[in-house]
C-alpha cells in the first residue's frame, strides 16, 4: 500500500475537508436568477466546485463568450463573499483524523486552489481544535495546482520533505500536483467528483472512501 514512511498530510479544500456543496451552488443559482437563467440541481452541479467559480460557470453557462464568463464570475465572487457559511461542514471524519495527526506529531496543512480572502474566513467559521500548520491558497503564490509549486511552498513551510508527505484531494489536478512534487498522492473518492469510476485513471497512489480510511497511514 505505502513504501514510505508518512510525517505530514497536506490536503486540498473543498471535496476534502469542507462541504462547501451547498453554500456554493446557492450561490451560482443566485447569480443565475439575476441573469435570468435557469438554477441548476447541486447534485449535477457539485462535481464541478473543484475546478472553482469557472468551473461552475463554465458548467451552467457554456455558451458564455470569454468576456462575459469573467463577469459572470466575478459577479459569482461578489454573492458567494457574502454567503460563503451558511450551510458548509466539515465532512465526517476529518476531526477525528486531524485529531489523530496532532497526537501523532504529524504536520498537516491546507494547500488550495480557492483564494485567500474565501478559505480564511471558512477555516475560521469551521471552528477547528488545531489550526492548520500551513496554508497555501489560489492567490498565495502565482501559480495554482495543478502546477506542484503550491504543494513544494507547503512542505517548506512545515520543514517536511516532499516525499514525506502525502497530499489528498478529490481532483485529477490534485494528484497531478502531489505526483509532480514527489508526495504520496491519495485521490478522496467522497468529494465532487462526477465519474469516480475515473480516478483509477488519475495515477494516485492511494484512494480513500472516507477521512477515516486516513488512519491506516497515521502510525
Amino acid at each position: 500500500m505505502i513504501n514510505r514512511k508518512i510525517e505530514a498530510m497536506l490536503f486540498d479544500f473543498d471535496g476534502t475537508i469542507a462541504d462547501t456543496s451547498v453554500d456554493m451552488v446557492n450561490c451560482l443559482n443566485i447569480l443565475l436568477e439575476n441573469k435570468n437563467r435557469e438554477n441548476v440541481n447541486i447534485d449535477k452541479a457539485k462535481n464541478f466546485i473543484s475546478k472553482g467559480a469557472g468551473g461552475l460557470i463554465s458548467y451552467s453557462c457554456p455558451e458564455l463568450t470569454e468576456n462575459e464568463r469573467k463577469e459572470y464570475i466575478q459577479d459569482y465572487l461578489e454573492i458567494y463573499k457574502d454567503n460563503y457559511f451558511v450551510y458548509t461542514k466539515l465532512f465526517d471524519g476529518i476531526s477525528e483524523i486531524i485529531d489523530l495527526i496532532i497526537s501523532k506529531n504529524y504536520k498537516w496543512g491546507i494547500v488550495t486552489n480557492k483564494p485567500g480572502y474565501l478559505v480564511v474566513p471558512i477555516i475560521k467559521e469551521l471552528n477547528l481544535r488545531y489550526q492548520p500548520h500551513c496554508l497555501v491558497a489560489g492567490d498565495t503564490l502565482n501559480v495554482k495546482k495543478p502546477n506542484p509549486k503550491p504543494l513544494l511552498y507547503a512542505a517548506e513551510k512545515i520543514s517536511c520533505d516532499p516525499i514525506f508527505c502525502a497530499y489528498i484531494g478529490d481532483d485529477l489536478r490534485d494528484i497531478q500536483a502531489a505526483n509532480s512534487a514527489n508526495m504520496f498522492s491519495i485521490a478522496a473518492s467522497y468529494g465532487f467528483i462526477e465519474n469516480k469510476n475515473n480516478i483509477k485513471e488519475w495515477g494516485c497512489d492511494y484512494v480513500i472512501n472516507s477521512p477515516l480510511d486516513l488512519k491506516t497511514l497515521i502510525v
